[in-house]
C-alpha cells in the first residue's frame, strides 16, 4: 500500500512536469514558423513616382501653354493679314474708281466759275500738294486760257495700302483759248495728253491728292 501510493504520488507530479515542456516546444515552433515582419528598407520609402509624375505634369502643362501661345499668334497674324489684304484690295478698287476723277476735279477750271472751281480743288487736296499748289488753287485761269479741261483715260495702281496710294494716270487736256474779239470766230483748242504720277492718302476715309510729278 505503501509502495503504492508513492508510486501514484510520484506519476501524478510527473504529469504536471511534462507539460510545461509541451507548452515550450510549441511556443518555440510558432516562433520559428511566424517570424515577426521586418521594417520596410529605406529605398521603398523613396516617392520617386511622385516626383516623376510631378515634372511630367509641369512638362506636359508648359507644352500645352506654348502650344495655345503659338495657336493664337497665328490665328491673330492670319486675321491681321487677311484683314490688311482686304484693305489694301478696297484702296485699289477705290483708287481705280475715284484716282482720276479727283486729278481733273483739281485741275480743271473755266474763267466762267473759277472761284467754285478753285474751292473744289483745295477741298480735295492735302499734304505737300496743298502747300505748293496753294496760290495757284486761288487764281483763275491763266493768262489766254478760258477753260482748262482734264480727261482721265487710264488709272494704273504702282502702290497701294491701307491708307494711301500711289497710281499712274494719263489723261487728256484741253486748252480753250480766250476769244481775242467777240466778232472773232472761236479759237482752236489746244489738245494735248498728260502722263502724272499721283499719290493719295485716306483723310477721314475719303481720298485727297497728295502729290503729282508730270512725267509727258
Amino acid at each position: 500500500m505503501s509502495a503504492s501510493r508513492k508510486q501514484t504520488s510520484t506519476s501524478g507530479q510527473d504529469r504536471p512536469d511534462s507539460e510545461p515542456a509541451d507548452s515550450d516546444s510549441t511556443l518555440s515552433y510558432s516562433a520559428l514558423s511566424d517570424p515577426a515582419p521586418s521594417d520596410p528598407a529605406p529605398s521603398d520609402l523613396r516617392p520617386s513616382g511622385r516626383i516623376i509624375s510631378v515634372r511630367a505634369a509641369a512638362a506636359i502643362t508648359v507644352v500645352a501653354t506654348v502650344v495655345v501661345v503659338v495657336s493664337v499668334i497665328g490665328v491673330v497674324c492670319q486675321w491681321r493679314t487677311a484683314t490688311t489684304d482686304a484693305a489694301v484690295e478696297r484702296t485699289r478698287d477705290e483708287l481705280r474708281r475715284e484716282a482720276g476723277a479727283i486729278v481733273a476735279q483739281v485741275f480743271s477750271v473755266d474763267a466762267a466759275r473759277w472761284r467754285a472751281d478753285r474751292e473744289r480743288a483745295r477741298g480735295l487736296v492735302g499734304g505737300e500738294l496743298a502747300a505748293r499748289y496753294a496760290t495757284e488753287l486761288t487764281r483763275p485761269p491763266a493768262d489766254g486760257a478760258r477753260a482748262v479741261v482734264w480727261t482721265p483715260e487710264a488709272v494704273g495702281i504702282v502702290d497701294a495700302a491701307p491708307d494711301h496710294g500711289d497710281t499712274l494716270i494719263r489723261a487728256r487736256v484741253v486748252v480753250t483759248p480766250v476769244s481775242p474779239a467777240p466778232e472773232s470766230p472761236p479759237s482752236a483748242d489746244d489738245t494735248e495728253h498728260r502722263t502724272v504720277t499721283a499719290r493719295f492718302a485716306r483723310v477721314d476715309d475719303r481720298w485727297v491728292l497728295t502729290r503729282v510729278e508730270v512725267l509727258t
